[in-house]
């Protein structure tokens, strides 16, 4: 893949994204259910994934013949200053991507050595039989405890992990259950798995607006699924609404978000817990679940609608044949299909204006 095929795959990726996120956030308006907008944003994310991973493995058909004719002096001016801007922001995306992935990194290690090191195991069948929740054996999760958290959160990479702050363990056994509820439902509905969809397009485009406002609908929304589910298993909105208040006052603290930023928490954010508490006052005045079929459509109409604005790449390069409405393939998966003799073509078909060579030599 040369300096102008890569610019045009990735000029193009950003609006595509950009328009996903855009579908998603009209068809979640639409859907207005925490549950089925949870799904929503977990098909987004696949979407975008697979989307660099076509962009780049793939050839695309151009919709779209470069739009300007130029004589050969400035085609090649043009070549030489789109090869320029395209290798500085290729430079600057990856100093970005470098930059995210060490910093998630170093979050990763600070929390493994927070964990082993910082926190005290609670005796979890105790606890569970304490406060009257029955869970499956396969399902159990370690259960840590720590002075140094101001709020609750959960974790998985091999076992699932709860850490409660050892001040929510002085309050009464219904707060803590819910606290406990809230954490076992994002890990039984695979939030972990959805955050870390979120946190690879996070980290892929770190430098998109779109993308910051997919991750922070779909947290927000994680959370709306949990305080809902929550509330309906225990049959008070009320008295799980006391228990955000409480979590609130633990977030007042810096380690609140000191520790837990990058893992699933209860309270990270206090925007985000009046944003709940709002949403749980009003289904506890007007509970409105829409029909199951609604989740599905949705869903479907995302990865239609997807599948059509992945059609769409910017005619950026200049030297692109208009013999062959297909780009080549990008020569990493050219060179894996000819070493299993299957033929490709991983270069612009002929055509005299990209011949480079017989210009810069011709003279004047």
């Amino acid at each position: 893949m040369d300096l102008q095929l890569a610019f045009e795959v990735a000029s193009s990726l950003c609006i595509q994204v950009a328009l996903v996120v855009a579908i998603a956030f009209c068809l979640r308006r639409w859907l207005d259910d925490a549950q089925g907008n949870c799904r929503l944003w977990t098909v987004s994310f696949v979407v975008i994934i697979a989307m660099i991973a076509s962009g780049f493995l793939l050839p695309h058909r151009r919709l779209f013949a470069f739009p300007f004719e130029f004589d050969r002096d400035t085609m090649l001016s043009l070549l030489a200053w789109q090869r320029r801007l395209a290798l500085l922001l290729l430079t600057g995306w990856s100093s970005g991507v470098i930059w995210t992935l060490g910093i998630k990194s170093l979050q990763c290690a600070r929390l493994l050595y927070f964990l082993k090191h910082r926190c005290q195991p609670l005796d979890v069948g105790t606890l569970l039989d304490q406060l009257d929740i029955d869970l499956p054996s396969r399902m159990v999760p370690a259960v840590l405890t720590s002075a140094e958290v101001g709020g609750p959160f959960c974790w998985q990479l091999h076992r699932p992990t709860v850490v409660l702050p050892d001040r929510l363990l002085r309050h009464d056994n219904a707060t803590i259950k819910n606290v406990l509820l809230h954490e076992l439902e994002h890990l039984q509905t695979q939030h972990p798995m959805q955050h870390f969809l979120q946190g690879v397009c996070s980290a892929m485009f770190w430098f998109h607006p779109a993308i910051r406002i997919a991750a922070h609908e779909a947290e927000l929304n994680r959370e709306f699924l949990c305080d809902e589910m929550v509330s309906k298993t225990i049959g008070s909105f009320g008295r799980y609404l006391k228990t955000l208040a409480t979590v609130a006052e633990f977030c007042r603290t810096p380690s609140c978000t000191e520790i837990t930023y990058g893992t699933i928490g209860f309270g990270n954010s206090k925007s985000c817990l009046v944003r709940r508490s709002e949403r749980l006052v009003k289904l506890a005045r007007v509970e409105s679940t829409p029909p199951r079929w609604r989740h599905w459509f949705a869903c479907g109409m995302l990865l239609v609608l997807s599948l059509l604005v992945h059609q769409i790449w910017l005619p950026t390069n200049a030297f692109a044949s208009n013999r062959s409405t297909w780009s080549p393939w990008p020569s990493w998966t050219a060179n894996a299909l000819h070493q299993v003799d299957v033929k490709v073509r991983d270069f612009e078909s002929f055509e005299t204006r990209v011949h480079l060579h017989e210009w810069i030599h011709t003279e004047d």
